[in-house]
């Protein structure tokens, strides 16, 4: 799609005087920022931005500005919040000033603070999770030079000749290798110390050494990539030096692990592709990407956009950018385009917003937000919405099961098509799908019964339900048919604790921080309809790679981030009622590896959508002898 023109002008709304403790960046490459002039003498002072020139104005004063004329055809202007103490609408104050509990929560997570202390790793790192950092994080990334020094340091060419996405599996595999490398480097180094040959490169052609140097040769390839990224893990603050051994431990695949959320790649604690090509390249590059990241969701916040690109031709770039790994871009890999899908409505206000602001490079970026520690009210002329955008859309949703396989045995199979999720807009009769995301389905779980844990299918219900209910920061209260030990947690040599996470509220929840249940509507002649819940839902995970696997324990999951704008876009765009915080008294004795007692006071904050949402999951392809699920199958849950 074309970019729109966009005007280069910019507001910022000035909340307050202040200095930044964090260090000036890099020289940049735009023009230097004059000061402003005198304070203006009014409540609404805002700072006028056109073309890196800054100066004072009243926001009251705006219509009289000259250099700012209503917008053009095809252009609107929004407000974008570069405030510290930004959420999305998910967790904003309602018109009564009613916010869900978790609001707090997010706020720090997003600042990676916890009781005035920073995160560790674990805990931080919560992009790829749902949250979205505050620009203070961006702005402490961008000044951080002893650690992009510390990577320009490091030749990342030996990454590059990783024939495979290393794991901690491999690691018996990479002991041999060092072994083999010592061994036959020594053997080679005697060799070419007695030749007087200038390297061991000299002996590849040797009748009689050169195989031995073709095997060393592997073995020291294999071992320069490993240590090429553990030192660049070592950099990022993630690995020790002493852990530096060409292996692959749990240190190194946790350290892998913080790596690829702090860049939003898939966390699987493998040097997979995607992954060392991250390694390999410039930080303050890794850095930009993660600014834009951070702009473009809330752009997508003040906008009310959802139209990602996904139901058609696929996400465009951002400044010549992909933004997301592969897996979070397509539904299964490469499905054709949807008919009447709209395009990539969020790349494009993202770039404009960035040129505007001036956000073309890292120094640039980091300029900005150096220069305006306190943040601000930002007005922005962006593309402007969709006809079919208003304050209450006609939604429905369609979410195609894939290939179905019911067999009670493990057997071989190859899928074709893996479950996704579609949300349609009515665009004047037009049925228009605007995001074909990924999701999940059910598979085989165990199961807690009397006669002990047992293996049961959880099915995902077939047929038309509705979405009325949106929890926003929901709790999962386990059933009795969860087993005991899949409630707790090894937390180090003799210690096991209870999975809190998991029941929530938070990122880690096993509904993530958005859940919409399915409920099926049973019409009734003499009172009102009965919305009657199975246990299926459509919610956010942070299990992101059972999404990749497309399978659940029957629910349809969806990667956190894109379940925040979901829900985003269902409360800027439907009707709705705000129920408020719903209590809840859960208390559960977990016996395993010692005795723990789980505590769940609250549901989360619910929204009701009038009317509600149409759903209609399809079956899918069954591609398995049985054509039905398998008797006894379990309640579908999370």
């Amino acid at each position: 799609m074309d970019r729109v023109k966009c005007s280069s002008i910019v507001l910022l709304a000035v909340l307050g005087c202040g200095s930044s403790d964090h260090r000036t960046a890099p020289t940049t490459t735009i023009r230097p920022v004059e000061p402003p002039p005198t304070a203006v003498a009014c409540a609404d002072a805002i700072l006028v931005a056109d073309g890196g020139v800054e100066r004072s104005a009243c926001a009251s004063s705006l219509p009289s500005l000259p250099s700012l004329p209503s917008p053009p055809a095809g252009l609107r202007t929004i407000l974008l919040d570069l405030r510290d103490a930004w959420a999305p609408t998910l967790f904003a104050p309602g018109p009564d000033g009613r916010a869900p509990a978790f609001r707090a929560t997010y706020l720090a997570l997003a600042a990676e603070q916890g009781d005035g202390k920073p995160l560790a790793p674990n805990e931080a790192l919560a992009e790829l999770y749902g949250i979205v950092p505050s620009l203070a994080i961006v702005r402490a990334r961008l000044g951080q030079e002893a650690r992009y020094r510390c990577h320009a340091q490091i030749d990342s060419a030996p990454i590059a000749q990783l024939a495979r996405p290393y794991g901690q599996e491999h690691d018996g595999l990479l002991r041999l290798g060092r072994q083999v490398r010592a061994q036959l480097g020594a053997q080679l180094e005697r060799a070419r110390a007695e030749r007087k040959l200038p390297s061991l490169d000299a002996l590849a052609t040797d009748r009689v050494l050169g195989p031995s140097y073709a095997r060393w040769k592997v073995a020291d390839e294999q071992y320069a990539g490993v240590v090429a990224a553990q030192r660049h893990l070592v950099c990022e603050g993630f690995l020790a030096d002493q852990d530096v051994d060409g292996g692959l431990t749990w240190k190194t695949g946790m350290a892998l692990e913080y790596f690829q959320r702090r860049n939003f790649l898939m966390p699987n604690n493998r040097l997979d592709p995607e992954t060392r090509a991250a390694l390999a390249t410039d930080p303050r590059e890794l850095d930009f990407r993660f600014a834009l990241r951070v702009l473009r969701e809330r752009i997508v916040d003040a906008t009310g956009l959802v139209e990602d690109g996904t139901a058609g031709a696929g996400p465009a770039p951002i400044l010549g950018r992909m933004l997301d790994p592969e897996a979070m871009r397509m539904a299964r890999g490469h499905e054709q385009p949807l008919p009447d899908a709209a395009p990539d409505l969020i790349a494009a206000a993202t770039e404009a917003a960035a040129r505007q602001l001036g956000w073309t490079s890292a120094e640039a970026t980091a300029a900005f937000l150096t220069r305006h520690p306190q943040g601000g009210l930002v007005a922005l002329q962006l593309p402007a919405a969709p006809a079919y955008h208003a304050a209450h859309m006609t939604l429905s949703t369609e979410i195609d099961r894939g290939d179905v396989w019911y067999d009670e045995q493990p057997t071989p199979r190859i899928v074709t098509k893996r479950p996704n999720f579609v949300l349609y807009a009515d665009d004047h009769g037009t049925r228009r799908p605007l995001v074909r995301w990924p999701t999940t389905i059910g598979g085989w779980s165990d199961v807690a019964t009397g006669a002990g844990v047992v293996r049961r299918w959880k099915e995902s219900d077939v047929g038309p339900r509705v979405w009325r209910d949106l929890y926003v920061a929901p709790t999962w209260l386990p059933p009795g048919s969860t087993p005991d030990r899949d409630l707790v947690k090894w937390v180090s040599a003799g210690r096991w604790d209870l999975k809190r996470s998991i029941m929530g509220p938070g990122p880690h929840a096993a509904f993530g921080i958005l859940l919409l249940p399915h409920y099926k509507v049973v019409k009734s002649a003499r009172g009102p309809d009965q919305f009657v819940d199975n246990g299926i839902g459509t919610h956010g995970s942070a299990v992101v790679t059972s999404i990749v696997n497309g399978t659940s324990h029957g629910c349809h999951r969806l990667y956190n981030q894109l379940a925040v704008r979901l829900g985003s876009f269902l409360l800027q765009h439907r009707d709705h009622v705000v129920k408020g915080q719903q209590q809840e008294y859960y208390r559960r004795t977990v016996h395993f590896m010692g005795t723990f007692l789980a505590k769940i006071d609250t549901r989360g904050f619910l929204y009701e959508l009038t009317p509600p949402v149409p759903v209609e999951v399809l079956p899918g392809n069954i591609r398995s002898a049985r054509q039905v699920p398998p008797l006894a199958s379990a309640p579908a849950l999370p």
